[in-house]
């Protein structure tokens, strides 16, 4: 057998090395070029320190194809396996003419990388002794000999390869082999959301909870350096809120509070927090299962799976979880009257109840059409089902000084609602990718479609009480009302980005997107005369609101790098916008139409290499904040019936611009960023309250709206250290400093206002023996300024805080959570982690809220003592036998390998 293999691989080499041009490759190297695919790299994967071999690394070898398109040469892969228990791989029937990169890749180890080809020269060699041989007639010795040399040349033992295990990186905080739990850099910072165990079996609110810079009330509002970002999934504008996605469900959270051109100007001052899924791409399958009960006695689950075998990689998420919530609060409203005199006083309690179930689910699937184009289409569907008990007592009293006919006047008023949402959001998306030649040279292009809907039925009994007076004979009453509400939205997004570097220092981006979103609200309201025996629906109230919006953009942005130590990036984004918004009542048919002229929004920055661990950037961007659905609609909410709220159709957006300048330093065993930053805001979008005649109503009501003050400013210092003080102990801590001006002193009602704050986070981890695992956070926030287009909150826990004014203030609120890990099973597949939040049940929202016409001062707990505990499993062993399905699927794509100097042959399989 030997023997014939030889004499097989000598006529082989015979017939190419006889083709072969003088200083030339070879006619191998011409298209339809025969192929000699004989050769055979081979080798063990060892580990640096150990010298063992390692398990499931991906061997990948690389080689360069005619393109018959292009007319030019491509790199392909030419054979990618994993290696075996013992570390061992082989890569059989290869060309023996070419030139090959071998790439090696293991998880928690650095890459290898390293040209490798046959031994040529010896080939030729033996092809001489070979012809020698055949000219003396003897075939036995030159012969033999040469046909062993060539053998040999072609069956090359590539030796065992050494894996370094990673090691710190100086752009980023890497500290151990497994992926940091907090990544910084000057353009941006990376949450790990695998490291927060504090945040196991929650919801996308939990998990920011931990993000440095970020603040969650408990409502779920998120504020970034006290300012609203705007919210994106997977780089993209989402319609999910961040109660919807499941903590389980999340890769990593990109936190940038200077954005450049490159993104969507929209969000204002407040940057963007993009929330990256979970999507694998290793070849083979994977996954995981969890399940968990709260303390409330509600239980979770979910999993995740990856599937990816030759030219498919498929990925699913799912999480189905119940849910119960619990607040109480009180309300001290002082109400004036028009000559800013104390009229009469509210003091008032509540107790929430909401519970209720939600399901999030998550597939795709990527097509790599080839190595160069890739295809993915996924989708999202959400959908919750929440019940939610309001219960507000309320007792009035009159201003005896400057009333002294209702001195002795009181009335009580109790409010028991209870009502049933449902709410579902879908999302589909489409992208295509295309990497050219040139490493880092790409086109992509991606169309999403998103749509949600909610239906509300919420009932009311009223029950008030007055005292008869002379002036104004009042009987006691019960009042039911039914309010029956209808919101849906379609959204469409499409967008395209292309990226060029023109060398290693100089690259050009460059992209466009369109967004088209349709919004619809419907209330309809049904009130009783007769003690809840027979309802009527009231045209005043019923309303229909209408709303279309459209963004179109376009940006270009250049970086380069003058020298070794500085480098530049500019950028110009341009967007025009508009909207139509329709009101349907009772009367004439309202429309509200704004077209904003084109805008432009250049971004800059500049950085410079002090040294390197060191580095200084300055920037600046302009920015804009559109005003929102309900901030437009002229609907006026009543839910609270002490906090009438509405939207103003004649908002206009506001403009901000932003300077930053940022020191990163990457010491050893840790890393330090601190930015020094500046804002400024035109047409600042505020709250204000207003006093207005409602239709079938005879006494004026306080109405919570929203208007354009004249701007804001806001100083501030952020500082960031993460440190591992020992290789069981790390720490991150991180505060900002501000001093935050609001100008609104031209709304009637309002003056201006400053007020200097401070905010603080901490996080620490603990790794402990036996595999257990601890983590501690704490927050502090000072008194500040109400952040700007703050509120809303989240769908799930019932009435949020009353809506505030630019006049108010958030008194100091701070809290704790607390949480353990224990890790068990081979590779610590298995884990139960259990977590507690806002231990010492301190986290009470209270603020302040002035006006001309009202003063209010709120109280209120959510969810103290919250406790999870959750158990998880990981599995999936990377799949040899999906290697040989993929190599052999390959083979026949490639025709058996490539050809010498890239042409493509016809090469046996």
């Amino acid at each position: 057998m030997r023997i014939f293999l030889l004499l097989c691989v000598g006529l082989s080499l015979a017939f190419h090395l006889q083709a072969q041009t003088p200083g030339g490759n070879g006619g191998a190297g011409r298209r339809g070029g025969q192929q000699t695919n004989v050769g055979h790299f081979y080798g063990r994967v060892v580990d640096a320190k150990t010298n063992k071999g390692l398990d499931g690394a991906t061997v990948e070898l690389m080689g360069s194809r005619y393109d018959s398109v292009t007319h030019a040469q491509k790199q392909v892969a030419v054979r990618t396996i994993l290696t075996k228990a013992n570390g061992d791989f082989s890569l059989e029937n290869l060309p023996i003419f070419g030139n090959y990169t071998l790439k090696i890749t293991a998880v928690s180890y650095d890459g290898y990388d390293q040209p490798v080809k046959f031994d040529m020269k010896a080939v030729a060699q033996a092809k001489s002794a070979l012809s020698g041989a055949g000219a003396q007639g003897d075939q036995s010795q030159g012969g033999g000999a040469g046909m062993s040399q060539i053998l040999d040349a072609i069956d090359k033992d590539l030796g065992n390869i050494k894996l370094k295990g990673n090691v710190t990186q100086m752009s980023d905080v890497v500290i151990t082999a497994t992926p940091p739990a907090y990544k910084m850099a000057v353009d941006k910072k990376v949450f790990n959301v695998d490291k927060s165990i504090v945040a196991t079996g929650g919801m996308a609110t939990d998990v920011l909870k931990n993000v440095p810079s970020v603040n969650v009330d408990i409502d779920g509002n998120i504020t970034l350096r006290n300012q609203t970002p705007q919210i994106f999934v997977d780089g993209r504008p989402t319609t999910l809120t961040m109660d919807e996605i499941p903590a389980d469900a999340i890769e990593s959270i990109e936190v940038m509070t200077n954005p450049s051109s490159k993104y969507d100007a929209s969000g204002g001052g407040g940057g963007i927090i993009n929330v990256v899924l979970k999507k694998n791409k290793k070849v083979g399958y994977n996954g995981d299962f969890r399940a968990g009960i709260d303390s409330r006695g509600k239980l979770n689950g979910g999993g995740d799976l990856n599937l990816r075998q030759g030219k498919f990689n498929i990925f699913v998420n799912g999480n189905l979880r119940q849910r119960k919530s619990l607040s109480t609060g009180t309300l001290n409203q002082t109400n004036l009257d028009s000559a800013g005199r104390n009229f009469y006083y509210t003091h008032q309690t509540t107790n929430n109840t909401s519970f209720g179930h939600l399901g999030f689910v998550r597939a795709g699937i990527d097509y790599f059409l080839d190595n160069r184009n890739t295809l993915t289409l996924a989708g999202n569907y959400f959908k919750g089902v929440f019940n939610n008990d309001d219960n507000y007592y309320s007792t009035t009293n009159y201003d005896g000084t400057n009333y002294p006919t209702y001195a002795d006047s009181a009335s009580t008023f109790a409010e028991f609602g209870s009502n049933q949402s449902t709410f579902q959001n879908k999302q589909g998306e489409l992208d295509y990718k295309h990497n050219f030649a040139k490493s880092g040279h790409e086109l992509t292009a991606d169309a999403n479609i998103s749509g949600s809907n909610n239906n509300t039925n919420q009932v009311i009994d009223y029950f008030i009480t007055h005292p008869e007076l002379a002036q104004n004979p009042i009987q006691d009453y019960y009042y039911p009302e039914n309010i029956y509400s209808h919101g849906s939205s379609n959204n469409y997004n499409f967008q395209a980005d292309y990226v060029n570097p023109f060398t290693e220092t100089s690259k050009l981006e460059a992209g466009a997107r369109a967004q088209i979103s349709h919004q619809v609200s419907q209330n309809v309201y049904q009130n009783s005369s007769d003690s809840g025996k027979t309802f009527v629906s009231d045209t005043l109230l019923n309303n229909n609101f209408n709303y279309t919006q459209h963004v179109y953009a376009a940006y270009a942005q250049f970086s380069s790098t003058l020298t070794k130590k500085l480098s530049y990036q500019a950028g110009l984004r341009g967007e025009s916008s508009g909207y139509v918004g329709t009101l349907y009542s009772n009367t004439t048919p309202q429309t509200f139409t704004h077209n904003f002229p084109l805008s432009l929004f250049p971004s800059a920055f500049l950085s410079y290499k002090i040294t390197d661990r060191q580095s200084l950037q300055a920037n600046y961007t302009r920015r804009i904040n559109r005003p929102g659905f309900f901030q437009l609609s002229p609907y006026v909410n009543r839910a609270d019936s002490l906090a009438l709220s509405q939207g103003n159709p004649d908002l206009v957006p506001e403009f901000t611009s932003s300077y930053e300048v940022n020191y990163q330093n990457d010491y050893k065993g840790g890393s330090f960023l601190g930015t020094v930053y500046y804002k400024h805001t035109t047409n600042l979008i505020t709250r204000n309250v207003i006093t207005q005649l409602l239709p079938g109503e005879t006494d004026s009501s306080n109405i919570y709206t929203f208007q354009n003050a004249q701007s804001s400013d806001v100083y501030g210092l952020d500082l960031t250290n993460r440190y591992n003080i020992t290789k069981w102990l790390d720490v991150m801590l991180n505060v900002i400093v501000y001093d935050s001006h609001i100008n609104a002193g031209n709304l009637a009602g309002l003056t201006n206002e400053s007020q200097f704050s401070y905010f603080g986070k901490m996080n620490v981890n603990i790794r402990l023996p036996l595999n257990f695992s601890v983590q501690l956070n704490g927050d502090y926030q000072s008194k500040t300024i109400v952040p700007p287009n703050s509120g809303g909150g989240g769908r799930y826990g019932g009435m949020g805080a009353p809506v505030s004014t630019a006049n108010g203030y958030i008194k100091p609120i701070g809290g704790f959570d607390f949480a353990v890990k224990k890790e068990f099973f081979k590779n610590k597949a298995g884990s139960i982690t259990f977590n507690m939040q806002d231990v010492f049940r301190t986290r009470v929202n209270e603020s302040i809220s002035t006006s001309k016409v009202v003063l209010l001062d709120y109280s209120r707990i959510r969810d103290p003592q919250f406790m999870r505990l959750t158990f998880a499993y990981r599995f999936g062993k990377m799949d040899m036998s999906l290697f040989k399905k993929k190599n052999m699927k390959q083979d026949q794509d490639n025709g058996g390998g490539m050809d010498a100097g890239g042409g493509t042959g016809g090469g046996t399989r």
